[in-house]
């Protein structure tokens, strides 16, 4: 209930204007959108591991062109981040479990993937309205019956989303180098982030690093596993939550042992200053308090020199993180996080 809330509740306070009003005044956009991959226009992080991972399931699909379809239904139908992440999870399954084009495929799971996430303020007509006539109300029913076809896919679903979300934005970060540079959107005046680092150096560079990417970002910086907690209460309580959390594994360097060791000891539930307390007690559903309802569920990205492989960094996520990468964190990377947090 808590984390569904969160990304569910947001979501559907954007997503009842997607298919009403925003969804129409997005509608005059979709030529300029549907090529913004081809004419170097800013794309979604989103839209683009999408791609990535549609051509990967589907050997008749090109990464460019899935991406450019994904950022079109993002840009037309108002989609936010976790009904993206929703929208691949169905049409993976719909792929590799029922042969369906990777076109149809993802135009169901758009239709599909925000009515999870936002009751029933999302209609079918809108992808006919606003996306594509590929595909009659009937043929569109007929695939979400499909997509629905098992109940128990349905269990769980807001954190198989958040799962599904964190993969597809790891897949982006394990290849920086080779993203593409138009990757990422501005994302909006109210977007909120937190950087939580023991070294003021890192974070006058990440603070920086956010102001340049995100010049209209609230940016706060603590050093402290308390004080960050505290910061992120403090701002839900006045309606007003963080977005993304910029997180240092260790926030005492001077206890950490060096060598192989200084993972474990970052991870340690002993080490007081171990950040994943931080990732802990800003989960609704990880925290040992109460779970607030309707409260907001940062992004919260680990960045440490601690990581030094993929285990490394799967390991964190199982853990409370929801990506963790090596330092430094590169303005591309930043990017990708803010498009996921956002």
């Amino acid at each position: 209930a808590g984390t569904a809330s969160k990304a569910g509740t947001a979501s559907k306070a954007g997503t009842a204007s997607k298919a009403g009003t925003a969804s129409k005044a997005g509608a005059s956009k979709v030529g300029s959108s549907s090529a913004s991959a081809a004419d170097g226009k800013s794309m979604h992080a989103m839209s683009h591991a999408i791609g990535i991972a549609i051509a990967r399931l589907d050997n008749q699909a090109t990464v460019a062109d899935v991406s450019a379809y994904a950022e079109e239904a993002r840009v037309c139908l108002g989609l936010d981040t976790e009904i993206l992440a929703a929208a691949m999870m169905i049409a993976q399954m719909l792929i590799m479990e029922h042969s369906l084009a990777w076109h149809a495929s993802l135009t169901i799971g758009y239709s599909t993937g925000a009515k999870l996430l936002c009751d029933d303020r999302f209609f079918l007509a809108d992808i006919c309205d606003y996306l594509t006539d590929a595909y009659s109300l009937d043929q569109l029913k007929a695939g979400e019956k499909l997509a629905l076809s098992d109940p128990d896919r349905l269990i769980g679903a807001q954190e198989r989303v958040r799962i599904f979300r964190n993969e597809l934005i790891q897949l982006l970060v394990a290849n920086i180098g080779g993203l593409p540079d138009n990757l990422g959107v501005a994302p909006s005046d109210n977007f909120h982030v937190l950087i939580v680092d023991d070294s003021p150096i890192v974070r006058a560079l990440h603070l920086n690093l956010v102001k340049t990417c995100a010049p209209g970002a609230t940016v706060h910086a603590v050093d402290k596993v308390e004080l960050a907690i505290q910061y992120v209460d403090r701002m839900e309580n006045k309606d007003t939550p963080v977005k993304l959390v910029l997180l240092d594994l260790n926030l005492d360097d001077h206890q950490t042992p060096a060598g192989s060791a200084s993972l474990l000891w970052c991870m340690s539930p002993d080490n007081k200053a171990n950040g994943l307390h931080v990732a802990k007690g800003i989960d609704p559903l990880a925290s040992d308090e109460p779970v607030w309802d309707m409260r907001w569920k940062p992004f919260t990205a680990i960045i440490s020199s601690c990581i030094e492989s993929s285990g490394h960094s799967r390991a964190l996520r199982h853990r409370g993180a929801d990506i963790a990468m090596p330092k430094p964190l590169s303005p591309k990377a930043l990017k990708v996080l803010c498009d996921a947090a956002s």
